[in-house]
């Protein structure tokens, strides 16, 4: 536990991981770091991402090994494709449909294509997928966030993944049954946020504070968060349970959480704006790239906004100064209200393949952004290539490292 604030910057998560640690609870550091070291050719993008099943094929990045996959395709096509097969499953999360998934689905199902229309046909998607996130249906209301949430007597009711609005509203509403947090995900009730007890990549550090007495999970909940309740000893389900708050080394304090508002898109700041959000990432200190890189753009004058994990971070830490956006819809609605004035979009973490098709689709239609999150595509230099010329041709800037990025990187980088 020595290393322990590279795993947050949080001091009050902190304490929850020495209480996880004492109670023997796995959490998602630890099989973070048991999958040390993680594949090289999948993070490259050097697994082949194509739908035969005479493979799966990898391409050994030194030339010491495997030049070509079964089929005959080379790295740079199976780099590609593996680019396109991300942007194909992120386009689907976003809820795209037409030629361009039709048109990627057959390009997988064999190897055909050139690296450019590979690169290609993923930017579409991405371009799709963006612009499917203009069309979704905001969020809007106050939002609090922190472990001060879960200060009170009685039980706690733990919320995570995209639940039924309705079922939220009778947990909500249903007396006797104890107040209801989110454990990270944005859940909206009658236009009203839950409250926060953390952000998602937190979820099951607020389980294992011993708060949480039954969780209900959503559509698309981790499925970590069910693991984590099984060995904490939570129930999870909507029935009811006859539960209180369990026995913990941890009592939060009310003054522990922060509020804010998600701002309107016709309220967001006018003239160049600083664009930070995502999620959280195991790769880097949970909250670190959120807390570090608003204050430090808003103390230079920058006008800056935040959505997402990001978004959290500076609400529950009451970073002055920060817009708060649409969790889905904040790039798309940055974009449109600042246009060429947008000064960047920062990913800090990327929750997902929606997210990687999101700020390529983005950076594809002229604007600048930038990914903290190393992509599978430093196994080719042709791919790399042909992703900057779409994007230069838009007038947009694609920028990624093949490393987990710093804050002063990240803080050069918007300049």
């Amino acid at each position: 536990m020595e290393s322990i604030h590279l795993k947050s910057v949080d001091p009050v998560s902190q304490d929850l991981l020495r209480i996880a640690a004492r109670r023997g609870l796995e959490l998602s550091w630890e099989r973070y770091e048991a999958q040390q070291p993680q594949d090289g050719f999948v993070r490259s993008g050097l697994g082949c991402a194509f739908g035969c099943l005479h493979g799966p094929c990898r391409i050994d990045p030194f030339g010491r090994g495997a030049t070509n996959g079964i089929c005959g395709i080379d790295r740079d096509q199976m780099v590609a494709a593996s680019l396109l097969r991300l942007c194909l499953n992120g386009a689907l999360e976003a809820g795209v449909s037409g030629d361009c998934v039709v048109q990627a689905a057959v390009m997988l199902s064999r190897p055909q294509g050139s690296v450019d229309e590979l690169v290609r046909a993923a930017a579409d998607l991405g371009v799709a997928a963006f612009k499917a996130s203009g069309e979704a249906e905001g969020v809007s209301g106050g939002v609090k966030a922190g472990y001060g949430v879960l200060a009170a007597d009685g039980p706690i009711i733990g919320v995570c993944g995209n639940p039924d609005e309705a079922t939220v509203s009778k947990l909500v509403s249903a007396k006797g049954r104890g107040r209801v947090v989110s454990l990270g995900d944005w859940i909206s009730v009658g236009g009203e946020l839950l409250p926060f007890a953390c952000s998602s990549g937190e979820g099951e550090l607020a389980i294992a504070s011993g708060c949480i007495s039954q969780v209900v999970c959503g559509a698309d909940a981790d499925p970590a968060i069910i693991a984590v309740c099984e060995q904490a000893g939570v129930p999870v389900g909507v029935e009811a349970v006859d539960a209180v708050a369990g026995a913990s080394d941890f009592t939060p304090q009310p003054e522990q959480f922060g509020e804010g508002a998600v701002c309107a898109p016709g309220d967001i700041a006018k003239g160049p704006l600083c664009l930070i959000g995502g999620s959280d990432m195991p790769q880097q200190s949970m909250g670190w790239l959120a807390s570090e890189l608003p204050g430090a753009l808003a103390a230079a004058g920058q006008n800056v906004a935040a959505w997402g994990d990001a978004a959290l971070w500076v609400v529950k830490g009451g970073t002055a100064g920060v817009q708060t956006l649409d969790p889905v819809r904040g790039p798309w609605d940055a974009c449109a209200t600042s246009g060429s004035n947008l000064k960047g979009i920062c990913f800090t973490g990327l929750s997902g393949c929606r997210d990687l098709a999101v700020a390529l689709g983005a950076a594809a239609l002229g604007a600048r952004v930038c990914v903290a999150t190393p992509l599978p595509v430093w196994g080719s230099e042709a791919v790399c290539d042909a992703i900057d010329g779409i994007v230069d041709r838009n007038g947009g800037e694609f920028a990624h490292f093949d490393h987990p990025a710093s804050a002063d990187e990240i803080l050069a980088w918007f300049g």
